[in-house]
């Protein structure tokens, strides 16, 4: 019998066709990519890992033509350095800076755009705070369809280049707030008949499974204790896990990790509620972060996390804006450059390690989600130390006091 493929909210369990433009339910909930033998995929012959794991993707025909090269993203050991500051001994980094556009958002467009050439349709749209726009604009140009990216107005100025440079159509909205923005836009969808995704796509979440596949491979068969992931929108998270329970699903594993929801303290609408043991989100309006890239203060898929987080006993911890500036210093220190939202996973494992919430010798895999380059407008909030004025006269002097020669 043909597999089944359907879209099914997380929640209440509400069924939709797979070809569903819209990307939440009626009711709101967020929706997940439902096949129907699961139990039954088998890790197959290939030279990609789509191809490796076409059974647990919904896409009848991957088309190569589309990749731009992402994925195989170094699991690394973290260093002395990270692992003093955090107190794990088994800290691992999974470095997704080294996609082709420098955060893990390829691999959620890599699935947008294997859907857009199966349904065949020509314009791919997304909502974005730069990163996810960014990657959407490069795969479009790769796969010869136009693209709209929609934008706050914060959005900085690199991302917004970088996609006008792709060749997409970049609309700057103006709104109260980056949660507004986004309902406005997604409500468009239907109307339009064009497909617009944000972070919580259930075709994204498609693409991120890649990550928990590919750890899967590297790790060769060994499940992390826990993942903590920088969270906005939530579909990256979810994403992950998703990938996790159906390698679980299919019998490749017999535990699952449990996940470490991050946010900055200043817009923490998930962690929060985590805290509190509430079964909503907390929204955040009117919010200042140096972390722009996880900026969703009232996420449409939260609520469906909260119940995730209790279910499989997720943890959830925040960093403060002095925080966030010292871990990208640290990070940069150990050779890693990323952005301020990434940098959110350092002091928050840490906090979790002195409260007694990780034990010492688990195995932690810290999501590195996005480069330092892709902000940076952010670096004018750290010091300025390491440039040194010099001349042809006075270079040799100048040599020797760095050298203390």
């Amino acid at each position: 019998m043909a597999r089944r493929l359907q879209l099914v909210s997380t929640l209440s369990g509400c069924e939709y066709p797979f070809e569903r433009i819209e990307e939440f339910a009626d009711n709101g909930e967020s929706l997940e990519v439902q096949i129907s033998d699961i139990d039954r995929a088998k890790v197959r012959e290939g030279r990609h890992l789509w191809e490796r794991f076409a059974d647990f993707l919904p896409f009848t025909n991957a088309d190569a033509g589309v990749s731009l090269g992402e994925g195989n993203t170094p699991l690394m050991a973290a260093g002395d350095q990270l692992q003093a500051l955090t107190g794990v001994g088994n800290l691992l980094l999974k470095n997704e800076t080294q996609n082709p556009t420098w955060s893990f958002k390829d691999r959620g467009s890599l699935a947008c755009m294997f859907l857009a050439r199966e349904l065949r349709e020509d314009t791919v749209a997304t909502i974005s705070t730069g990163n996810m726009g960014h990657s959407v604009a490069a795969y479009a140009a790769k796969a010869g369809l136009a693209a709209v990216v929609f934008v706050p107005t914060f959005a900085p100025q690199e991302k917004l280049m970088a996609m006008a440079m792709h060749g997409a159509h970049v609309l700057k909205v103006a709104a109260p707030d980056y949660a507004e923005m986004k309902n406005r836009v997604l409500g468009l969808a239907g109307r339009l008949k064009l497909r617009i995704v944000s972070g919580n796509g259930p075709i994204r979440v498609e693409g991120y499974k890649l990550t928990a596949f590919e750890l899967f491979e590297q790790m060769r068969g060994k499940v992390p204790d826990f993942v903590a992931v920088p969270t906005s929108a939530c579909g990256h998270i979810r994403g992950v896990f998703k990938g996790y329970r159906e390698l679980q699903a299919a019998g490749l594993i017999d535990r699952l990790p449990r996940m470490i929801v991050v946010q900055a303290h200043n817009n923490s609408p998930v962690v929060t509620a985590m805290k509190r043991g509430l079964s909503q989100v907390v929204p955040f309006r009117d919010f200042h972060t140096i972390a722009e890239a996880i900026t969703s203060g009232n996420p449409a898929g939260g609520d469906e996390i909260l119940d995730k987080a209790r279910r499989f006993d997720w943890l959830g911890e925040d960093a403060t804006e002095e925080e966030i500036l010292e871990a990208q210093r640290a990070f940069a220190r150990a050779g890693f450059f990323v952005e301020p939202s990434t940098a959110t996973v350092l002091p928050a494992v840490r906090k979790l390690v002195e409260a007694g919430r990780i034990n010492r010798d688990a195995s932690v895999v810290l999501m590195l989600t996005g480069a330092g380059l892709k902000d940076l407008d952010a670096l004018k909030y750290q010091p300025c130390g390491g440039v040194i004025e010099s001349d042809v006269e006075t270079v040799e002097a100048d040599l020797r006091s760095v050298l203390g020669r």
